[in-house]
């Protein structure tokens, strides 16, 4: 299988993902999915990940979300669908991506490589407290838009493949928003602790392979 037909495929999949959760989740709840299962040729997310690159190189620039230790380029599907696959990377000591919100857009994120932090607020009108989840190579989070959110890589390198529906290009206004809440200082946010952070504070798993 190519590359090409790999990512048609894994579009679909990510489709499959988002559909079946959609009609069980309120707008911004989270989903912790643990390890993918990855079909061969690949067998791994970062083999794919990887592949995509090689065989589909695209533009990819420093800059993503206005961070310059944050660096992204998009894949298009040639269906001439409007989600995208986004490769991103995070410089080792990026703990400074805004907590922000996809009004516009739901997300599913896969970790290729490196470890990190996303944090997450499930319940912005009730909470002040932001959870975190440990993330790692294989890892992935998928949410609907509206949820306040944002990864750290206090430790080194984070890459990920993430799952636009629908797809806003980067310069779009529609692609992020920092909520007033969050320019305020509403929310309580530790960086850099990685070591203290638990998986345990998911509440949901959903089981997903390619």
């Amino acid at each position: 299988r190519s590359a090409s037909d790999g990512l048609i495929a894994w579009l679909g999949i990510m489709r499959d993902a988002l559909s079946r959760v959609r009609d069980v989740m309120r707008a911004g709840a989270v989903f912790r999915i643990g390890q993918l299962k990855v079909s061969v040729p690949w067998r791994t997310v970062a083999a794919f990940h990887a592949a995509l690159h090689e065989t589909h190189p695209i533009p990819v620039a420093a800059g993503f979300e206005d961070n310059p230790n944050v660096e992204g380029g998009a894949w298009r599907s040639a269906d001439g669908s409007d989600d995208v696959l986004v490769h991103l990377r995070f410089l080792a000591g990026t703990e400074d991506l805004p907590l922000h919100v996809h009004e516009y857009s739901d997300r599913l994120l896969t970790v290729t490589s490196g470890i990190g932090l996303f944090h997450y607020l499930p319940d912005a009108d009730k909470l002040r407290e932001l959870r975190s989840l440990v993330v790692e190579a294989g890892d992935a989070v998928l949410f609907t838009r509206g949820l306040i959110h944002t990864f750290t890589a206090p430790l080194g390198e984070l890459t990920l493949l993430s799952y636009h529906a629908p797809f806003f290009e980067f310069n779009d206004s529609r692609q992020y928003t920092i909520p007033a809440s969050v320019r305020q200082g509403r929310y309580v946010w530790t960086p850099g602790r990685l070591a203290a952070v638990s998986n345990q504070s998911a509440a949901t798993t959903v089981a997903l392979s390619a």
